[in-house]
């Protein structure tokens, strides 16, 4: 099974003065902000296109606007074997049936973030990865609050907005 993750993809880029291995310390300080400790994902399964647009889904929902998204997936087996916690926590969306899925890594410290970070950039540098537009956010909205799975009432009133704007 895969974890997905939202980054900031133009931070993982090689940047001057680093190796081709380095991370550079924007991209773990943005991206790999914690909370107690810990750093949340959403399982997307097997990462198919449509696993994944479900964890964007679950994530866009439960934003501010509507803007495009990077998303990174890991293997839930590489992150274990690394020693990383995984635990299952209701995740925090307006889309029924997805708050399950979401996850954290818990009981973090600077080796086990910097884990994380090696494994998001192996990630990256494997193509496992996606940028969602923000008019295909507007379509996985749209579906969702037309197919009942999303109240419309539940989104800001920026997506909401938005979305009349596009249905």
């Amino acid at each position: 099974m895969f974890l997905a993750r939202m980054i900031t993809r133009h931070k993982w880029r090689l940047k001057d003065g680093l190796a081709l291995d380095e991370i550079p310390a924007d991209a773990i300080t943005a991206d790999l902000r914690t909370a107690d400790n810990t750093l949340s994902f959403w399982q997307c399964g097997e990462a198919t296109e449509s696993e994944v647009s479900e964890a964007v889904l679950a994530i866009a929902a439960g934003r501010d606007r509507v803007q495009k998204l990077d998303i990174v997936w890991i293997l839930t087996d590489e992150l274990e074997s690394d020693g990383q916690r995984i635990r299952l926590k209701k995740g925090r969306t307006p889309v029924a049936g997805l708050s399950k899925r979401h996850v954290d890594v818990c009981h973090l410290d600077y080796r086990r973030l910097g884990r994380i970070g090696d494994r998001v950039a192996t990630a990256i540098r494997q193509e496992q990865w996606k940028r969602f537009r923000k008019r295909e956010i507007v379509d996985l909205l749209a579906t969702a609050v037309q197919n009942g799975r999303l109240a419309e009432a539940d989104l800001t009133e920026k997506i909401q907005r938005e979305l009349r704007t596009a249905l």
